[in-house]
């Protein structure tokens, strides 16, 4: 893809989705594969225009043999566009073994404590990452085969709260064609072909059968998840319609509606607890008056069209 065609095509995005504003501080997540490197050059060039403060943050997970030549091969390339860059090492076996946890939960956990970090030190408004329509579509599969509602059907967001992810309207062989036409460099991680992972067992084995169905499969992937992003929205506005704080928790207010069980499941999200399932959230709204259950670290007793949601001693 042409340079012009695709940054005419992010910035489209950005706009539509209110994604980044004029002179913003962005910190850009950037590991030295494909998608991150197209991020780096698209942004930087937009901010020549708009004016962004740009700076790069690369995590080095200490799992590969190559992990050093990718972090030494990021600070090369920002050095080339006059970005700073800054790194860190911390290896993610260890840290998934010491916290019992996954090696893939432990490399996202440790990346994202580095890059929020960086973003309080150096003060800049946002994180930005490089998620693509590719990533899009795994993650809606993904939130499928685990059982999702309408409102975790929605897959990754254009923007939320400090995390940013402008390309996702570009698919892989729009960036594939953009670093061949502009000679960019890229780095392959070769974890990304491992079916260990459940998401790369959905980007090799269910997507490209996806693309013979439908070679544009992607595409009407991001039209079905902005269909649904406005769904979200309106969810969110009916949390803060119906939700209130208390002193020991919550009231909710009950209105025999789809959203009285969206609005109950954003509540378990919104204080870092897994939401109980679709059939489990049913129960708890239809439960008879003066009825109580315990979920999570919640007491949620019914009290007529109300719910009251108290932290469990």
């Amino acid at each position: 893809m042409k340079k012009e065609k695709l940054e005419t095509k992010v910035l489209e995005f950005i706009k539509t989705y209110k994604i980044f504003k004029k002179y913003d501080k962005i910190l850009m997540a950037v590991s030295g594969g494909k998608d991150s490197m197209v991020m780096l050059n698209v942004i930087a060039n937009l901010s020549e225009k708009y004016g962004y403060s740009l700076m790069v943050g690369h995590f080095n997970h200490g799992i590969r043999k190559e992990s050093d030549y990718e972090e030494e091969f990021v600070h090369k390339e920002c050095e080339k566009l006059n970005i700073k860059c800054v790194s860190e090492k911390i290896n993610a076996l260890d840290y998934s073994q010491k916290e019992n946890i996954s090696l893939e939960e432990s490399a996202r956990k440790l990346r994202y404590n580095f890059l929020f970090g960086l973003l309080k030190e150096y003060d800049f408004n946002i994180i930005s990452t490089a998620h693509h329509a590719g990533d899009l579509a795994e993650t809606i599969f993904f939130r499928l085969a685990r059982g999702t509602g309408i409102y975790g059907i929605s897959g990754l967001l254009p923007k939320n709260e400090f995390l940013a992810r402008p390309l996702l309207g570009i698919n892989m062989n729009e960036i594939s064609e953009y670093l061949t036409n502009n000679n960019i460099k890229f780095v392959q991680d070769q974890s990304n072909f491992s079916l260990d992972y459940s998401r790369n067992k959905i980007r090799h084995k269910i997507l490209p059968v996806m693309n013979e169905i439908n070679s544009g499969y992607q595409e009407n992937m991001v039209k079905f998840s902005g269909i649904v992003w406005k769904y979200r929205e309106y969810t969110e506005e009916q949390f803060e319609k119906r939700i209130e704080k208390t002193d020991s928790g919550f009231v909710q207010y009950l209105k025999k509606d789809i959203f009285d069980a969206e609005v109950l499941r954003i509540l378990f999200l919104k204080n870092k607890m897994y939401p109980p399932n679709l059939e489990e959230t049913e129960k708890i709204i239809n439960m008879k008056s003066s009825g109580k259950r315990h979920i999570e670290k919640f007491e949620i007793i019914k009290k007529k069209n109300t719910l009251i949601i108290k932290f469990s001693s």
